[in-house]
């Protein structure tokens, strides 16, 4: 009984203690999973300014391997060469751990048609921020990046150093001024630069198309509805490509071609037809129909045409009579 006691009271404070790592560890996990969900970044001047109110509260956007700030405005040499402006996507990026390295950085989508993913970098020499694949990532800056806990502003190397850089009329790139000394040598003297503020937004959570199955036999017949479906929609793809094949391949043949288009064009016998469903004047000659066998009456005209003279008919050329007036 003592024993008993004595285990129970060593044993108590390890379960205790153990539960409480869990607890402590959920809860990490629920408050860190903001990291790996999709947001958005808006830019907001940290100073009041002028030219403030061209990229306060606008989204940063990626076009030309670059990141900017949509002012909506479009690239001078764009508009200089007449051709229509490339639009640029949003920023949608998350956290993601640098491959063989011991800090977070930064991804983001770099189209709406697949979900293809890029690395945002900072460029070791100009201190630009740039998107591309790992080649081109690896020589420069690529973290670490994080946010703020409070109002999960972005930082890199743990502190703020996000401008807008005005490198055209109306176009603000955005940079990272890492020396803290307002990019000396690394734009042109007299360019316009605005400290900013990038804040992280979360995507808005659309609504799901249909309800998730909750019992595995309702998954598994969704499951069958959905491979059904698919086989259906693959199978009528098919078709309709045999189909267009079909119908694209005609035969290279123009013999049969003049052949077909010299050949009469046959009607169906009638009952009371007696020519073949030939008119007279498409039949052609038959010995058993000969010349003075064929009666023809047109009616008469006093304009010209065909008369009758006797049993022959007579073709007499078309010409204008004179009509007479009885006086009355």
């Amino acid at each position: 009984m003592v024993l008993s006691m004595l285990l129970a009271i060593s044993v108590c404070p390890a379960m205790l203690g153990t539960q409480e790592a869990i607890r402590q560890s959920q809860s990490d996990n629920r408050r860190e999973q903001h990291r790996g969900r999709r947001c958005n970044l808006i830019a907001t001047c940290v100073k009041p300014s002028i030219r403030s109110g061209e990229i306060n509260h606008k989204s940063i956007v990626l076009r030309d391997s670059k990141l900017y700030i949509n002012t909506g405005t479009a690239l001078d040499e764009e508009l200089e060469s007449g051709q229509p402006a490339r639009s640029p996507h949003p920023f949608a990026g998350y956290f993601l751990p640098y491959p063989d390295a011991g800090y977070e950085g930064l991804v983001s989508t770099i189209t709406d048609e697949a979900p293809i993913l890029n690395w945002i970098y900072i460029d070791r020499e100009t201190y630009e921020v740039k998107y591309g694949i790992r080649q081109f990532a690896q020589p420069n800056l690529t973290g670490p990046f994080d946010c703020t806990r409070q109002d999960r502003r972005m930082t890199y190397e743990g502190w703020e150093g996000f401008v807008a850089v005005e490198e055209y009329p109306g176009t603000w790139a955005l940079y990272f001024d890492r020396d803290d000394d307002g990019l000396r040598n690394k734009v042109p003297f007299g360019t316009r630069i605005l400290e900013v503020e990038l804040t992280r937004r979360e995507l808005k959570m659309p609504k799901p198309e249909q309800d998730e199955p909750e019992t595995l036999d309702s998954k598994m017949e969704q499951h069958k509805q959905q491979t059904e479906q698919e086989e259906k929609d693959r199978q009528a793809f098919y078709d309709g490509e045999t189909n267009n094949a079909g119908a694209s391949q005609q035969p290279d043949q123009p013999e049969q071609f003049e052949a077909a288009a010299a050949a009469p064009l046959l009607r169906p016998a009638s009952p009371t037809d007696t020519t073949g469903g030939m008119s007279f004047w498409s039949r052609p000659g038959d010995p058993a129909h000969s010349e003075a066998e064929t009666r023809i009456t047109p009616p008469n005209s006093d304009y010209g045409g065909n008369q009758m003279a006797g049993d022959v008919c007579v073709t007499l050329p078309a010409q204008y009579q004179k009509p007479q007036v009885e006086e009355g």
